[in-house]
């Protein structure tokens, strides 16, 4: 078991201009951070992690994130960061919640506790761009979904700027997914309101990502490669 006090601590330890309770989930606080400044005209960004609570390698980013010196990006952009929305996978390294209910296909219903509570979250906002980090235990390497009302994609030139923290998934099986460059795949309209990004573009943003790391990498690695992804896209803002 993870130990969820730890996340706790470096929220309560990092230098934090609002730190908010959203909600709790079997006796597990769910929190959402904001950095930056409310006042001038910055763009709202959204960060998320550990929807599955067997991949901690997007906490772990979204904690370094906030740990970390942002003075630069803040002159620019307004951060709206949710470390951990599922408390209890991560915990007891689940996929799911408590009731064995996937949250990233819990978007569309108000049946999930973890869903309504980021929907509520953030149900006044606007954001500019959205990025969720996850895992795959099948993976060997990295690989990127994006979504872009205007179709004007940048994913391929993300991933080539990051792919020397670690290479590209090689998987060609043949899957549905539309192809919009090596390694990077479209966010496809099939997929409906389920899921955590697709919720977002059809609600809350005109542009996001979902940034996929293998589960092999060591949690280092993952975490630099998601980082280094939202830095990538920030830089051409």
């Amino acid at each position: 078991m993870r130990d969820y006090g730890k996340i706790l601590d470096r929220l309560n330890t990092a230098n934090l201009d609002f730190l908010t309770k959203i909600g709790t989930v079997q006796g597990y606080p769910i929190f959402m951070v904001q950095l930056g400044s409310e006042t001038g005209e910055r763009e709202n960004i959204l960060i998320t992690g550990g929807v599955h609570g067997d991949e901690p390698a997007g906490v772990e980013a979204s904690l370094r994130f906030l740990e970390r010196d942002n003075g630069a990006l803040l002159e620019r952009f307004r951060f709206w960061v949710i470390p951990c929305i599922n408390p209890y996978g991560y915990v007891h390294d689940t996929r799911e919640n408590r009731e064995g209910a996937d949250i990233n296909r819990s978007f569309e219903t108000e049946e999930v506790l973890e869903a309504s509570i980021v929907k509520r979250a953030i149900a006044q906002t606007q954001f500019s761009f959205a990025i969720d980090f996850h895992e795959d235990c099948d993976a060997t390497g990295f690989y990127l979904y994006e979504g872009k009302r205007d179709k004007q994609y940048i994913g391929p030139q993300i991933a080539a700027v990051v792919k020397n923290i670690g290479p590209m998934d090689d998987d060609d099986s043949g899957e549905s997914e539309v192809l919009i460059g090596d390694g990077v795949y479209e966010v496809a309209q099939e997929w409906g309101v389920q899921g955590l990004t697709p919720y977002l573009l059809r609600f809350h943003t005109e542009h996001a990502i979902i940034s996929e790391t293998p589960t092999t990498w060591p949690l280092e690695q993952r975490s630099a490669l998601h980082l280094a992804v939202l830095d990538a896209v920030l830089q051409r803002n």
